[in-house]
């Protein structure tokens, strides 16, 4: 089980391999990207064994967990409102419900985006435990840059993380708002696809 809780943050969420074992985990390379270069995401999930979620839960955001590394190519405010909308709305029709107080949910949930050149690849293994490790992008083509994902989402009442996802994907920074708004919505409910629902 995993045991490490909203407290030191940063540094509490180095993860051993051996939790990544012991939890149940799985990977899928999602859905291809439409133009440009082809790459498939690399996406990763582990969630505690035996931790469900319950139908009509509440969520709410966990802000000082949500990290977005800004960078002159992209339009960063863009990037969190389709990250925020889509984590909101893979919740709802999840059967969860969102609040605006901390104090009032039963999970809170949070994310970190942010492009290779701030976060690599050693960095987020240490942070986050986990990393999908996407090696089809080309580091030699200035228009796209390796980009990760990252969603987790804690219990309330005691701080443990029971559900994490990863995802890497080839990020293309001629795209229009549309485009990557089209490319975005099935990668994040790729991400959710393995998030702990308690079935009735």
């Amino acid at each position: 089980m995993m045991n490490f809780k909203i407290t030191g943050f940063a540094t509490g969420m180095s993860v051993l391999l051996a939790v990544l074992f012991a939890s149940a985990c799985s990977s899928t390379g999602g859905s291809k990207q439409q133009a440009g270069m082809k790459v498939d995401p690399a996406i990763i999930a582990v969630s505690t064994p035996g931790v469900s979620v319950p139908n009509g839960a509440k969520f709410a955001w966990l802000t000082r967990a949500i990290s977005l590394y800004e960078d002159e190519r992209l339009d960063s405010s863009s990037i969190q409102y389709l990250i925020e909308k889509n984590i909101r709305k893979n919740l709802a029709d999840m059967g969860f419900q969102f609040v605006d107080s901390e104090n009032s949910a039963d999970y809170t949930i949070a994310y970190t985006a942010a492009l290779e050149s701030s976060l690599d690849d050693a960095t987020i293994l240490q942070r986050y435990g986990l990393v999908p490790g996407n090696m089809g992008i080309p580091d030699d083509n200035p228009q796209y840059e390796k980009g990760t994902l990252l969603i987790y989402a804690f219990d309330n009442a005691t701080g443990d993380v029971i559900w994490r996802s990863a995802v890497q994907a080839a990020v293309d920074f001629s795209l229009e708002n549309q485009e990557r708004r089209q490319r975005i919505e099935p990668i994040v409910r790729d991400m959710f696809s393995s998030f702990p629902v308690e079935r009735s």
